[in-house]
């Protein structure tokens, strides 16, 4: 694959967001394709949910071939944590929902009261062994599409420019992916939470655990409404929905999720420290004092800070002791064609979803 040649060990952010934009076009071809055969709704679902996440993942790996990328490294493959970091990754994902789904369905409201009412229909089995076949293949495809695509490929690139844009770019094209408006906001929030995770591990390990006990719970609340044992609208006890006391149980839940998120994400941040670094402040702009600090939680060594800070600033030779506290000058935000990817596939995915707002477009 390399032809004798050290492979990168990541992606430019032009050539990843282009990544994921062909992705997205050769996905709406795949699905305009099937539509010309006469399938059942099921078949045809199921086939468009395996398709397009092999469709991501198959992207990834023709790109990593012609740039010349080790596809392991930009996921972070190599580097997996510490096993008994995968519960904290689970505790945190619980918290995401119980932190976010409350502010998802306030913004449901919101939606329905302005006149959106369209949600995508998605085939939930009934019978206990076809949802079992189910429930897997919703919560383990995602892992190898969505994440090897946006939290490997793209964060790879994006990182590039500085942590705070790369984490908040692809929670903003992970939102607007899924093409639906109701849950723009639960997974804007949640692409935050993921993108930060594999930001400070350094690869999907975290952000895959989230994703897969995020769909989990939401697939297992699917089948409960499917088959009545939980109410639809149990969520909106934020807005006031149902009784005092239920409200009142629900927004504790809430607050208490959210301490416990603040609580777990702090201690991944300290771990595996034999010694504890001193931060040190850099001149220069708001943004650039929180990449500093975003850096300084997300690398365990002052030597690996330094390599990190490499590839965002220009600073002087690292071999000068002074150099890590320097003022740090910023390079060029990007480049004209990265500049104009970037955008792009913003405002693509992003007319996607606002189609739906369109009466009939669905």
């Amino acid at each position: 694959m390399d032809n004798g040649k050290k492979l990168s060990k990541s992606f430019d952010l032009g050539t990843a967001a282009s990544l994921v934009l062909i992705a997205f076009g050769v996905q709406i071809v795949f699905q305009l394709i099937g539509s010309l055969f006469p399938l059942a709704t099921e078949v045809r679902t199921w086939i468009v949910v395996a398709g397009n996440q092999l469709i991501f993942f198959g992207t990834v790996l023709v790109f990593s071939h012609l740039k010349k990328v080790d596809p392991l490294a930009v996921t972070g493959a190599k580097e997996p944590p510490k096993w008994y970091y995968f519960p904290l990754f689970f505790l945190i994902a619980i918290c995401c929902v119980t932190c976010f789904a409350p502010l998802s369905g306030l913004f449901t409201r919101l939606l329905g009261k302005l006149g959106y009412d369209h949600t995508p229909q998605y085939f939930i089995p009934r019978e206990p062994g076809t949802f079992t076949l189910a429930f897997f293949a919703l919560t383990l495809l995602p892992v190898i599409g969505e994440e090897v695509m946006l939290r490997g490929a793209l964060m790879s690139g994006a990182k590039k420019r500085s942590p705070f844009f790369a984490i908040f770019y692809t929670a903003l094209i992970f939102a607007l992916l899924h093409g639906n408006l109701n849950q723009l906001i639960h997974q804007f929030l949640l692409g935050v939470i993921m993108g930060y995770l594999a930001y400070l591990t350094g690869g999907i390990y975290a952000s895959a655990v989230v994703h897969m006990t995020n769909n989990a719970i939401a697939l297992l609340l699917d089948y409960g409404f499917a088959h009545s044992f939980v109410n639809h609208k149990f969520y909106y006890y934020i807005a006031g929905e149902g009784s005092a006391t239920g409200t009142l149980v629900g927004i504790s839940l809430s607050f208490f999720g959210l301490v416990m998120l603040l609580v777990l994400v702090t201690c991944l941040m300290h771990r595996d420290r034999s010694k504890v670094k001193d931060f040190f402040s850099v001149e220069g702009s708001f943004g650039d004092k929180i990449t500093a600090y975003l850096l300084y939680l997300s690398t365990p060594t002052a030597a690996r800070e330094e390599e990190a800070r490499a590839e965002i600033y220009s600073t002087e030779s690292a071999a000068d002791p002074d150099a890590k506290k320097a003022s740090a000058t910023r390079r060029p935000l990007m480049a004209g064609y990265t500049l104009m990817m970037v955008i792009l596939l913003a405002a693509v995915l992003g007319a996607v979803v606002l189609l739906s707002l369109i009466p009939g477009a669905n």
